[in-house]
């Protein structure tokens, strides 16, 4: 039975649409978390016995099951496409892809060179590449980075492998890690309100919780109406406890395209 021979213009192709797939994803998924961290809540302020007053999280509107799975569709695309890659290469300089073969994704120098350069170019994950690939393939190494663990790049790894090996991350509301609440506006625009409590910054937050206590300067109206802003975000946990910002996707995304990019980009030039 003949084998079937892998062309690499065709892998490469397809490290193209996995990109772009991850792209998608990526967007849809920020796009429906903005939609939820902007929705309303629903519950009015309560009256506390010291004359202030405490509004309370009651959203129209919360993470769902289906944000962790969007999550775990982007990293299997994201993370795919950077193996891919490596077949395409080693193909292409006339060598044949085995089960050992991946993008490395290192946070350590010694990890790299150990893994990797030790090994190379009879062994290891990038057995059979040329060495021009080799290097480009180091320079977007997450070791590079100030912090490697939190390289978008490892993140993509470290989503994907607890996606695929563990369970889906809980998508959870939490209060921003950069922002505090402020008052946008009161009525009656006579009297004025000021914020005497809020939860910490990168806070847990349930349905049902006091989110801002606040009191009026002066008697309190009768009626009123207090807009606040309230700093929320999304975070997915996994497994370990790990948490990932939603806000991180576009930079996990950008992270792959650029890695990939010297072999799907005719017009890149280093």
């Amino acid at each position: 039975m003949a084998t079937h021979k892998i062309d690499p213009a065709e892998v490469l192709l397809g490290v193209a649409l996995k990109v772009y797939r991850a792209r998608v994803l990526s967007e849809g998924l920020t796009e429906e978390i903005d939609r939820v961290l902007s929705s309303p809540t629903e519950a009015r302020p309560e009256a506390n016995a010291d004359g202030s007053f405490s509004s309370i999280y009651e959203p129209t509107a919360e993470p769902h099951p289906a944000m962790s799975l969007t999550l775990g569709e982007f990293a299997h695309n994201a993370r795919s496409a950077l193996d891919n890659l490596v077949t395409a290469l080693v193909v292409r300089n006339g060598g044949t892809p085995k089960s050992h073969h991946k993008f490395p994704l290192t946070t350590h120098i010694n990890e790299w060179t150990a893994s990797v350069t030790d090994l190379w170019p009879a062994e290891g994950p990038l057995a059979g590449v040329t060495r021009e690939d080799l290097d480009l393939i180091h320079d977007v190494q997450p070791f590079h980075a100030d912090d490697p663990t939190q390289h978008p790049l490892a993140l993509v790894g470290r989503v994907n492998n607890a996606d695929k090996h563990q369970m889906l991350h809980a998508a959870i509301p939490y209060t921003a890690p950069d922002a505090d609440q402020e008052v946008l506006s009161v009525l009656p625009t006579s009297t004025q309100v000021q914020i005497i409590w809020t939860p910490a910054r990168s806070a847990l937050l349930a349905r049902g919780d006091e989110f801002t206590r606040f009191r009026f300067v002066g008697p309190a109206p009768d009626e009123f109406l207090v807009k606040l802003n309230w700093p929320l975000t999304v975070v997915f946990r996994d497994h370990k406890g790990r948490d990932l910002n939603f806000t991180e996707l576009s930079r996990m995304y950008e992270a792959v395209a650029l890695a990939v990019r010297p072999w799907i980009d005719p017009e890149y030039q280093e």
